[in-house]
C-alpha cells in the first residue's frame, strides 16, 4: 500500500509537472540556439551617464524584462547563459540599435541594457530584442 506500483495514478501529476518543465527547459534551449526575438519591457531607464575616459561617448542604461509572460522562460535561460553578449534592439518607431545585455544576478530574468546611441527608454516603454545565441 501506498507504493505507486499499486496505484500508478499516483504518480501521473508529479511526472505531468516534471515534464512539462522539461518542455519548457527545451523550448528555451532550442530558442537559445537559433537566436531569439521577443518584446521586453522597460522598468527603468537613464539619462546619458559620462564615464571618465569615454568621452565624448556617454552610455544609457535600461532594466528590463519580458512583456509576455510566454517569454520570461526563454529570456531568463537566454541571460543566464550569454551574459555581457551584443544584441540589438529595436524602438516602436522601428529604429535598430546595438547594446549590450549583462544579466542582473539578483533579479530572476531581468536584465540590464547598456547603449550608446542617443534614443531614451522610459519606463514601460516596449523594444523588440534580437538576441544571438553567442557573446
Amino acid at each position: 500500500m501506498g507504493s505507486g506500483a499499486e496505484n500508478p495514478g499516483n504518480r501521473g501529476p508529479k511526472m505531468l509537472k516534471g515534464s512539462t518543465g522539461m518542455l519548457v527547459l527545451l523550448i528555451a534551449m532550442s530558442a537559445q540556439a537559433q537566436g531569439l526575438v521577443l518584446e521586453a519591457e522597460v522598468m527603468e531607464g537613464s539619462t546619458e551617464v559620462a564615464l571618465p575616459g569615454l568621452a565624448p561617448n556617454r552610455v544609457r542604461y535600461a532594466v528590463l524584462h519580458h512583456k509576455h509572460q510566454k517569454d520570461q522562460a526563454s529570456l531568463a535561460a537566454w541571460l543566464q547563459h550569454h551574459a555581457g553578449a551584443h544584441v540589438s534592439f529595436e524602438t516602436l518607431d522601428g529604429a535598430a540599435h546595438e547594446a549590450v545585455l549583462e544579466r542582473l544576478k539578483h533579479c530572476f530574468g531581468r536584465g540590464l541594457l547598456l547603449y550608446t546611441d542617443s534614443v531614451r527608454l522610459k519606463e514601460k516603454d516596449v523594444i523588440r530584442l534580437r538576441l544571438e545565441g553567442k557573446n
